[in-house]
């Protein structure tokens, strides 16, 4: 999986045991976002959640919750327990399994409670959850059924514990991380004693983030209707979007206003629903039993991707708010990425971007320029250089320092950047960027 990486997004996770917390403290040290324990099982609540919501809130911070689940409890029962006690808080991250003791189940029973808890919970709240296990739990306890969720993944560095590892490793299952917990050693302003930290991938974040709506000493509505704000509505306008329903003014912004009204209304109406416009639960379950039964294309007729990998991965910024679609050949769009938004790319087609979790079309994303140095250049290699730049038609010139080390920069972007970083490491000639 991939490496930590400084762009990524801080974020902690306490419960009860990080005693009272500094919010404001928190929020100074760079942290951006909070996951609170909220429950365990089916009868524990954490007693500090609800003013550890609270602060997080009122200090700007980004705010999800987790359940510690038991394997051997009703996983109904278990997220309707969370739901319960979740009440009429909001959150801005996805709800999150907290799934890292078998309790004496075979892989199988593991896999079948984490897939039924997670599809329950999405049915309920229309916010696709995150699953959060140990790195060495994986292998032993989860079959590939579970892909289909974002990982957060713990593993601790035992030479280093506070620093951690800069990836957690490989997995069978999941090629990426959603998030990282690397450290639970770390020190934050604001808690006293160690804390566990999380880097989330920015990619992750950006498909995710809708802003903060900051609350005061009270709970705020629940309903999801018109005037809500968050994660919860930004997973309704996307579904709205893959269902055909337009969004074409605002798109999928997280805002529940008058465009994603009228939405909801349509969709009630063609389906024989009351028609609120207010996103009740028999809406919510309509539109999931309608998701599930949109067709996949045939993989066969699928644009090839070529894979690029964490090391020739690159840069691109959005021209302006664009689509993320689930397929290569740019279909079933599921998400919106804002204008400006840098993010990573790791594969291609002949048309389209390869971006964590699917696709985005070239024509609407701009490569972000990088500039290599070499090492010591021969006349010779020099060269050869200019040849190659030449022979694949990549327009960017060659600076060759003229005294000293015979060193030289170019500056790429886009796949002429990564042609030029494989032709380096072909010919194993040092460079740095």
């Amino acid at each position: 999986m991939q490496n930590r990486n400084n762009q990524n997004i801080k974020v902690i996770d306490v419960s009860h045991h990080n005693g009272t917390i500094d919010w404001a403290k928190v929020a100074s040290d760079g942290v951006k976002g909070a996951y609170i324990k909220l429950t365990e099982g089916t009868t524990f609540l954490d007693k500090k959640s609800y003013d550890n919501y609270i602060g997080a809130k009122n200090a700007g911070l980004r705010v999800g919750f987790y359940h510690f689940a038991h394997a051997d409890n009703d996983p109904i029962a278990e997220v309707n327990f969370f739901l319960n006690k979740l009440g009429s808080m909001k959150v801005d991250l996805p709800h999150c399994l907290d799934l890292e003791e078998n309790k004496g189940k075979t892989k199988a029973q593991v896999t079948a409670f984490a897939v039924r808890w997670m599809e329950y919970i999405e049915k309920k709240t229309s916010i696709t959850p995150i699953l959060y296990t140990g790195y060495s739990f994986i292998k032993s306890n989860f079959t590939s059924a579970v892909a289909k969720y974002p990982l957060w993944v713990a593993r601790y560095s035992g030479s280093n514990r506070s620093k951690g590892f800069a990836n957690p490793g490989n997995t069978a299952i999941w090629n990426r991380w959603a998030m990282f917990q690397y450290t639970d050693q770390g020190k934050v302003k604001g808690i006293n004693g160690n804390v566990d930290i999380n880097e989330m991938d920015l990619d992750f974040f950006n498909s995710i983030n809708t802003g903060v709506t900051v609350v005061e000493n009270n709970k705020p509505s629940a309903q999801l209707q018109q005037g809500d704000s968050g994660l919860a509505v930004k997973e309704l306008q996307q579904n709205l979007t893959k269902l055909g329903f337009d969004l074409s003014q605002h798109g999928t912004d997280g805002q529940y206003g008058n465009e994603t009204t009228a939405a909801v209304k349509a969709f009630q109406e063609k389906y024989g629903l009351t028609s609120t416009g207010k996103a009740d639960e028999r809406t919510l379950a309509k539109m999931m039993e309608l998701l599930k039964g949109i067709s996949n294309p045939i993989e066969e007729s699928l644009p090839k991707v070529t894979s690029l990998g964490d090391k020739y991965s690159f840069q691109v910024k959005a021209k302006k708010d664009i689509e993320v679609y689930k397929y290569a050949n740019v279909t079933e769009n599921f998400r919106t990425i804002k204008k400006d938004t840098i993010f990573s790319v790791y594969g291609y087609t002949y048309a389209a971007w390869a971006v964590p979790g699917g696709f985005v079309q070239i024509k609407d994303v701009e490569p972000i320029s990088v500039t290599i140095k070499t090492g010591g250049l021969s006349k010779d290699m020099e060269a050869e250089f200019r040849a190659f730049l030449k022979n694949e038609g990549i327009d960017s010139e060659l600076h060759v320092n003229a005294i000293g080390n015979p060193s030289a920069k170019i500056t790429a972007a886009g796949l002429d950047f990564v042609k030029v970083k494989q032709f380096l490491d072909k010919k194993g000639w040092y460079y740095k960027q």
